[in-house]
């Protein structure tokens, strides 16, 4: 490499260590390379690779610095972006108070002008009565100007100075007396007009309160046509409840003529059945009363032929022998014992089905309650439901009885719970204060579904899965709906033997009921008739129960305390 290259290379190494244009002056470099030299680029060779690595920090610093400044510019960004919003707001509000403060400024303006007319018409007035005060003022200096002229002429006479004097002075006094008047008419005026204002003044107050008394009354017709339309709204209420209540009539009043029409159909065949039966039967007497007379008559012509030709009748004809009213008598006393065993059998047969058709219960365990109003009863796999006159709907542990959860009814109105039939996830529940049907959901406790009960006074609600079911005390009948409750009753039945009833339940494909007299009774549901599978008085008197696989729970009345109390009996049905 030459001298002039290596200095040219030396120039750049400095340049880029000392980091300025600033380079060495050129010194002859010794053309052979000595160790002094070799140092010198070492050396220089080091600084450039110190430089070269300050220089890389530097760089990374700044990519740092760099990073920083950008992510506080994302956030400026954003802190920008949040103030534009605060000022949208800001704006908008300040816009919207601009509206208002305009819009008071239009009313302020109104009012302003309304004053400044008034004002003028005031102006107005007074510079009239100023002007023919000014005149009336001009026309009495001019007097008094001639009448000054007048004296000093009467002094400059010397003759007639007294009499022109007095004629003077009583015109002075004449034109004061109508000065005073023209200023006693300025005060007045000036008097009626302050009068005036007041008088406006008042009346715009008297406006103002108006107003208030007119917006009081606005305000109080408002509250009655709200009043009127609550209390209409409850009218048409109770009127689709009454019609509601009166189609259900109709449809039972359809149902029972079809019942009978078809009870007629079925009585009048069996009549022409048994009709027919029994000529049938007359029929074949007259048959046999007929054969028999033939016989009769046969046997007659043979004695009649025995006794013409003198032959003597065998001892069969003539005489019973002894060995066959031995027989008769044995048989008579077989027939007796056999009758005898058939009653016993019979008698032992319907205790054993009597015995089979009810259901069997043992007590397990019983539990006092703390509420004296509890009515309903229902058991899920939630817990134990309450229904409490006071308190609502009570979901209580299974096992210790301690109170899990309360359901109340929806907002302020009232909500007095009869009967409940419980399902997985919540209950129905007969709410007596608004007769109506409520399906309670556990998790939230909403209202999934109201529905209005059938008639005035409906007795128990029973969910079998499908369908809900209740009973009305006035009509005596048993009413199902539909798989959507709100579409209203689908049907209506009569349970045999039932007139009023404390709690029912679906269980096992069968109709349990508790009526009022503490008869618990099993019904299935047969060709669309109930029929009574089993009726057994209860041991005690029960306010609702619950059947379940081998348990039966009872809400029943604490005889040593005042109170209520759970029991839980192991039931066994065949």
């Amino acid at each position: 490499m030459e001298p002039k290259e290596i200095d040219r290379k030396m120039d750049e190494l400095w340049k880029r260590a000392a980091g300025s244009d600033y380079a060495p002056e050129n010194s002859s470099a010794p053309a052979p390379w000595t160790e002094s030299g070799i140092e010198t680029i070492q050396f220089l060779k080091n600084n450039f690779s110190k430089a070269e690595n300050d220089w890389n920090r530097l760089l990374q610093t700044k990519d740092s610095t760099i990073r920083e400044l950008s992510a506080q510019v994302d956030e400026v960004r954003a802190h920008l972006s949040e103030l534009k919003q605060h000022y949208q707001e800001a704006r908008e509000r300040l816009i919207n108070e601009e509206l208002s403060v305009a819009l008071n400024l239009e009313d302020s303006r109104r009012l302003l002008d309304t004053q400044k007319k008034n004002h003028a018409r005031e102006i107005t007035l007074l510079k009239d009565v100023l002007e023919r005060t000014r005149l009336e003022l001009g026309n009495l200096a001019a007097q008094s100007e001639a009448l000054r002229a007048e004296r000093d002429s009467w002094q400059r006479k010397f003759g007639e100075a007294a009499v022109t004097e007095g004629d003077a002075k009583d015109s002075s006094a004449r034109f004061e007396a109508q000065l005073a008047d023209a200023k006693e008419a300025v005060e007045k005026t000036l008097s009626e007009l302050l009068v005036e204002r007041k008088n406006r003044r008042d009346a715009e107050s008297g406006l103002q309160e108006s107003g208030k008394e007119n917006s009081e009354l606005q305000a109080r017709l408002a509250d009655m046509k709200a009043n009127w339309d609550a209390e209409r709204s409850q009218w048409r209420e109770l009127w689709d409840r009454e019609r509601s209540v009166w189609e259900t009539h109709r449809q039972e009043f359809a149902v029972w003529e079809e019942r009978l029409r078809s009870e007629r159909q079925a009585w009048t065949a069996k009549l022409k059945e048994e009709e027919s039966k029994g000529m049938e039967y007359a029929s074949g007497l007259a048959n046999v009363l007929k054969e028999s007379s033939q016989w009769s008559e046969k046997v007659t012509q043979i004695l009649k032929l025995y006794a013409l030709k003198g032959v003597q009748l065998p001892a069969v004809f003539v005489s019973p022998q002894a060995g066959v009213i031995k027989t008769r008598r044995t048989v008579s006393r077989m027939a007796a014992l056999a009758l005898a065993g058939l009653a016993v059998l019979g008698g032992f047969a319907w205790w054993l089905y009597d015995f089979r058709s009810k259901a069997h219960f043992n007590l397990l365990s019983q539990h006092s309650l703390e509420t004296p109003n509890a009515a309903g009863l229902a058991v899920s796999k939630d817990g134990l439901w309450l229904a409490d006159w006071d308190t609502g709907l009570v979901l209580k542990d299974a096992g210790n009885l301690s109170n899990l959860r309360v359901l109340n009814g929806s907002g302020a109105e009232p909500f007095r719970p009869a009967a409940v039939s419980a399902y997985d996830g919540g209950a129905w529940v007969l709410d007596m204060a608004q007769l109506r049907f409520l399906k309670k959901d556990l998790k939230t406790g909403s209202v999934l579904e109201t529905v209005k009960t059938p008639g005035p006074a409906p007795q128990g609600v029973a969910w079998d899965g499908y369908n809900l079911w209740s009973f009305d005390a006035a009509t005596g009948m048993l009413y199902k709906y539909g798989l959507d409750p709100k579409t209203g009753v689908t049907a209506s039945f009569e349970l045999p033997l039932a007139k009023s009833l404390v709690s029912m339940q679906w269980f096992k494909n069968e109709l349990w009921i508790l009526d009022a007299k503490n008869v618990l009774r099993r019904y299935a549901l047969k060709n669309g008739l109930f029929a009574v599978v089993s009726s057994q008085a209860f041991k005690s008197p029960a306010l609702a129960f619950w059947a379940e696989d081998g348990r039966f729970w009872t809400l029943e009345t604490n005889r040593n305390k005042n109170g209520l109390e759970i029991k839980k009996y192991a039931v066994k049905t065949y």
